[in-house]
């Protein structure tokens, strides 16, 4: 019963329908690697809307009733619009600020859709081309924007760098999208880029001669100990936060931070574990050490903290035994961007399991089928990964409720 009570702090409401809105997104990180803001994408009816509409759709019907807040943990939302939405909903259903919209570089500007624009921005909203290539017929909406997304892998590097001083010289910022890689990143960067999006922020960096830090193979060791311990080994979880002191000191002040709102401080990490249950405590406590890997990967933390949840909600979905073990599976299958080494070489040598190592590095068995439905969430291929018994609808609502709880767990370190 405690350990309920404490995880209601951190869990989102419910959803009641599929006319809530379900979605999935994308970070946009800044050139330190730090989030700059998320790209929404939308689940239309059926899977048949093309994400353009089916976000046109579901702003109109019910975004502004969950808040782009709490879609995005705070940070800036970009939004794909249509030109049909922005002539029809006047009033947009949101407010300007914390708000990006997207339109499409190859749509074809008339004068109804420039005097919208034109409003738009009078009233404080931002506006992204998406897949700006420099064409000419896109020149009358340049007038209008504020950033322009520009496909990485679309464009030749010399190529690149020339778009981007055509946009710099309107004033306008260049964010580079379908960045797949961390080379395809650094191409962009020596472009002249600061803003990213891509798959590149899950994936290590190549790195020749690369030594991981010993404090950080510690860490995944003792998070690695820590996800393995039993729900009734109150003393073993106890001894084994205690091999790392500066981590007994971290939960406890995280477990106390105003993000959880105890009514009563915690003193000890046994009374931490006996009042907030084993789970929570070990839940909380792999969060901290994967934090401390690579503090300046937030945006990437969050992801693991989202994944781990919908592989756990997945698995208690379907059936599945010992439920905890598919949230620390989603939780370490980023440990290889963390520490910039191939998966394999990432997890050698730690205390795992042979499911979870096979789910890790090849994806497969029942945990690793569930982190590959997870991973296809975050894309907002809801319908790629559904089962018969677990429809994309009801996949998305377990998404959506995964990233909330994620957020609010994250803000909880700051």
């Amino acid at each position: 019963m405690a350990e309920h009570s404490a995880l209601a702090a951190t869990a989102p409401p419910a959803p009641t329908s599929e006319a809530e809105v379900l979605f999935a997104r994308q970070p946009i990180l800044d050139g330190d690697g730090r989030l700059a803001g998320y790209e929404l994408l939308y689940r239309g009816h059926g899977g048949s809307e093309s994400p353009h509409a089916a976000t046109s759709r579901v702003a109109a019907s019910a975004l502004s009733d969950l808040g782009l807040r709490q879609a995005t943990g705070g940070a800036p939302a970009f939004i794909n619009v249509t030109t049909e939405f922005l002539l029809a909903m006047d009033p947009l259903p949101f407010g300007p600020d914390g708000v990006v919209l997207e339109i499409a570089a190859d749509r074809l500007p008339d004068g109804p859709l420039i005097d919208r624009l034109a409003r738009l921005r009078q009233h404080g909203y931002m506006l992204c081309l998406d897949g700006y290539a420099g064409q000419p017929a896109a020149d009358p909406l340049l007038d209008h924007a504020t950033l322009a997304k520009i496909d990485a892998n679309g464009v030749g590097p010399s190529g690149l760098a020339l778009l981007v001083a055509h946009l710099r010289g309107r004033g306008i910022r260049p964010i580079a999208h379908c960045v797949d890689t961390h080379l395809d990143h650094d191409r962009c960067a020596d472009a002249g880029f600061e803003l990213f999006q891509g798959d590149f922020v899950c994936r290590p960096r190549e790195i020749v001669g690369h030594n991981v830090p010993t404090a950080s193979i510690g860490a995944l060791r003792l998070a690695a100990g820590i996800s393995a311990a039993g729900d009734d080994g109150i003393e073993e979880l106890e001894k084994a936060i205690a091999l790392d002191p500066g981590l007994s000191l971290r939960l406890l002040r995280f477990v106390n931070s105003a993000a959880f709102s105890l009514r009563h401080q915690i003193k000890s990490v046994r009374q931490a574990i006996v009042l907030l249950g084993p789970r929570t405590v070990r839940q909380w406590a792999m969060l901290l050490l994967l934090s401390g890997i690579d503090e300046q990967r937030g945006p990437l933390l969050i992801t693991a903290l989202s994944r781990g949840r919908t592989c756990e909600a997945i698995a208690r979905r379907l059936g599945a035994d010992d439920t905890e073990s598919y949230f620390f599976t989603g939780m370490l299958s980023v440990v290889d961007a963390l520490l910039d080494l191939p998966m394999d070489e990432a997890i050698r040598d730690l205390p795992l399991s042979e499911d979870v190592v096979a789910a890790l590095v090849q994806r497969a068995g029942g945990k690793g089928r569930t982190l590959t439905m997870a991973e296809a969430c975050e894309r907002g291929a809801w319908d790629d990964a559904a089962l018969p018994s677990l429809p994309a609808a009801e996949l998305a609502v377990l998404h959506v409720e995964a990233i909330t709880w994620a957020d609010g767990t994250a803000a909880g370190l700051t």
